[in-house]
């Protein structure tokens, strides 16, 4: 059995109220997660709120039917007294990646526990639950569901299922296993609508978002003889098109389709924010160990930081990090 399981028994043990919180943007897995998790501690008789820094996408709105999904801005009254309460990060594994919310936690609460899948984080695994051969965070939580004798509630299926349905790619990607659709079945079963959350996730999408996608397509850069592809989403295209900086984001998957491309980079900014690096491939080639080495984290094939250098140097650099993966 998975160390985690027992890590977050002790964690429980210690506390009796939780902020659960999950990364800055945040995205179907870790929203589902929220949901799902929040039903766990419920039924465990503990007193919990979801507090994130992002407002919930548009697309994923249908996660949260009851509102349990709070964003935390100046008009929000933080919990009290908070000296009194316990953080879960889900969905990744840095604390301080939860965006504008960390300062405001960070001394203040009692302790932290990390739920998460995510490579790097090699310093927490003695302490935390970090599976990294998980498909997802949601695929963990369902696991908490078991391990407490739980059965999720249709609501929490359908968070899950989302989570896992965005996480996957629609369970495409490396991780998902015979499990991840063992676990899928399940939900359906217990109301999950795959139908219905393949079309809020993938066929939802604002016309501005349409054309911000065609903004980001027309800075492709080839390089490698076509191996791969750069693009870049700058704030200027955001205020352009109307769209949201979520839906400029998920670009980094397009450059996949093309016959020939093994390897995708996004340099993105929001209209206030850091600059951020994403980077997908195919095949062997290991971007989570980029994405460590710049301070951040991901997945073999799929990873991601946050840049301290300006625009246009942090593409150039991207673009150069990836370069090992071509050389003869």
């Amino acid at each position: 059995m998975h160390l985690g399981f027992g890590n977050l028994e002790r964690f429980l043990a210690r506390h009796e109220r939780f902020i659960i919180s999950t990364h800055e943007s945040p995205d179907g897995d870790g929203l589902g997660a929220e949901i799902g998790f929040r039903e766990i501690l419920t039924s465990l008789g503990r007193e919990s709120v979801i507090l994130n820094s992002d407002p919930v996408p548009d697309k994923f709105l249908f996660i949260d039917p009851e509102h349990e999904i709070n964003v935390y801005d100046d008009s929000i009254t933080l919990p009290h007294p908070l000296e009194e309460y316990a953080v879960f990060v889900l969905d990744t594994n840095d604390f301080d990646n939860i965006g504008t919310i960390f300062p405001k936690l960070r001394d203040r609460v009692r302790e932290v526990f990390i739920i998460d899948h995510h490579e790097g984080g090699k310093d927490k695994l003695e302490s935390n639950f970090i599976k990294v051969e998980a498909s997802s965070a949601c695929e963990i939580v369902y696991s908490l569901f078991m391990y407490f004798g739980m059965t999720p509630s249709p609501k929490s299926a359908r968070a899950i299922y989302a989570g896992m349905l965005f996480d996957t790619g629609s369970f495409r990607y490396p991780k998902t296993t015979p499990e991840t659709f063992r676990i899928a079945g399940h939900l359906v079963e217990l109301g999950a609508d795959p139908f219905k959350s393949y079309e809020h996730i993938y066929e939802n999408n604002s016309l501005a978002s349409f054309a911000l996608r065609a903004m980001i397509l027309s800075t492709m850069e080839v390089h490698h003889d076509g191996r791969l592809i750069a693009l870049k989403l700058t704030p200027d295209m955001i205020e352009k098109s109307g769209a949201s900086f979520s839906e400029g984001e998920l670009a980094i998957n397009l450059p996949l389709i093309v016959h020939g491309v093994v390897a995708s980079v996004l340099v993105k900014q929001d209209t206030s924010g850091p600059v951020k690096v994403s980077m997908r491939t195919k095949g062997d080639y290991d971007v989570a160990e980029i994405a460590i080495a710049n301070g951040g984290g991901g997945h073999k094939n799929a990873a991601g930081y946050k840049s301290t250098l300006q625009f246009g140097e942090t593409f150039h650099r991207a673009i150069g990090d990836m370069d090992r993966f071509f050389k003869d």
